[in-house]
């Protein structure tokens, strides 16, 4: 992508061939998934033909660039692809990472064929956005290590094939909370290992959300991401970039709420006149794509410098912070537009407000956020 917004013709494929899908295969859909509240397994096998080899492929073998990604991020968030499959694209970038040779073919081969759906469990129940405070536990015995502990607020434990865990393999020290973390990669059909589904306002399938709980789970030493005890540092540098890529669903999902706003207005008449007429819809429109556009343009600019080898740490915070809460706002103003006929259960809009709301907790909040980007601009001796 240039800096005037233009697409490069790969870019320009890659992104169509996932709109047309999307629109063959997910629109029409949508409802009924909704009904039966089951993940759509074909999904994933749709998504393996097309970009799934995007994010664990050298790039001469249909790998993409971080900027690519960001164009499929966001049209993933246009059609409301459902997130257990948006996230798995993301959490699969550790999997060429995995440490057994066999194991890392394994799991990556079922990736690329569509059978495999990843869970990400690195919050606990205590432990929100401080990371490095976790007190899951792994310690090696007889080639195997065993996973004690509690997960809570996962995406997709009671959908993932596999986990990907942040666990305690050394002990804690205050000053140096990060040292001592390690990834391991967890089968979902290891004993011991349980999920548990929460309810919440935007769940749209059995276990999209919930917990895991580990009682003596026991997995290959081969299955852990990295080295032993170096896990934060992969972690962080994940969900450093993942951050963008979710602010860019949002704005998606954002996007295609003002579309639907736009429309609306064109056509629906008060006292005489199309209500895209009145100031107070019109402006109000105008406000919130000008707000999205900013934080798209700062989306890509922030990938543009992870694909160079930059700092993007304050980029990618205002991204996931300012752009998350321009995109529910615009949402919230989308379905205002649309009145009582956007606040019922049968409308869209009613379910993209409660999607875009929780973009506004999981992965950082916009507190931390800030806090980043303070440290950032301050230096941390004299940043909060």
């Amino acid at each position: 992508m240039n800096l005037n917004g233009t697409l490069s013709d790969e870019e320009t494929i890659i992104r169509e061939s996932l709109e047309e899908y999307c629109r063959r295969n997910i629109a029409p859909a949508y409802e009924g998934w909704i009904r039966e509240r089951e993940f759509p397994r074909s999904l994933m096998k749709g998504l393996s033909q097309l970009i799934l080899g995007a994010t664990v492929l050298p790039k001469d073998e249909g790998g993409v660039d971080e900027v690519t990604l960001g164009l499929l991020s966001e049209t993933m968030g246009k059609y409301e692809v459902p997130v257990p499959a948006f996230l798995t694209m993301h959490f699969a970038k550790m999997l060429p990472l995995i440490s057994d040779e066999n194991t890392r073919e394994n799991y990556v081969n079922r990736y690329l064929s569509g059978d495999l759906v990843l869970c990400g469990a690195f919050t606990e129940p205590g432990f929100g956005s401080d990371s490095a405070s976790i007190t899951t536990e792994a310690h090696l015995e007889n080639n195997k290590y065993v996973l004690n502990g509690e997960k809570a607020f996962v995406s997709s434990p009671g959908i993932a094939d596999a986990h990907i865990i942040s666990v305690r393999t050394s002990e804690m020290h205050e000053e140096r909370k990060h040292k001592g973390i390690s990834l391991i990669l967890v089968d979902s059909k290891e004993s011991g290992l349980e999920t548990y589904e929460d309810e919440n306002m935007a769940s749209l399938f059995r276990g999209d959300f919930g917990r895991v709980r580990l009682n003596n789970v026991r997995t290959p030493q081969g299955n852990i991401i990295g080295r032993e005890n170096e896990g934060f540092a992969i972690l962080m540098n994940i969900l450093g970039i993942q951050r963008v890529h979710v602010g860019l669903y949002a704005i998606g999902l954002a996007m295609s709420a003002l579309e639907e706003a736009i429309e609306y207005a064109k056509t629906r008449k008060v006292f005489g006149e199309y209500i895209s007429k009145y100031e107070a819809i019109s402006f109000r429109i105008a406000d919130d794509w000008s707000k999205l556009q900013s934080a798209r343009m700062m989306a890509f600019k922030a990938l543009a410098l992870n694909d160079s080898g930059l700092d993007n740490s304050a980029e990618s915070s205002v991204v996931k912070g300012f752009g998350c809460e321009a995109a529910f706002e615009a949402v919230s103003h989308a379905l205002q537009t649309l009145g009582a006929s956007g606040y019922v259960k049968t409308s869209s809009l009613e379910r993209k407000f409660r999607a875009s709301r929780g973009f506004l907790i999981g992965d950082g909040t916009p507190e931390v956020q800030k806090l980043i980007i303070a440290r950032k601009l301050f230096g941390k001796s004299f940043a909060p």
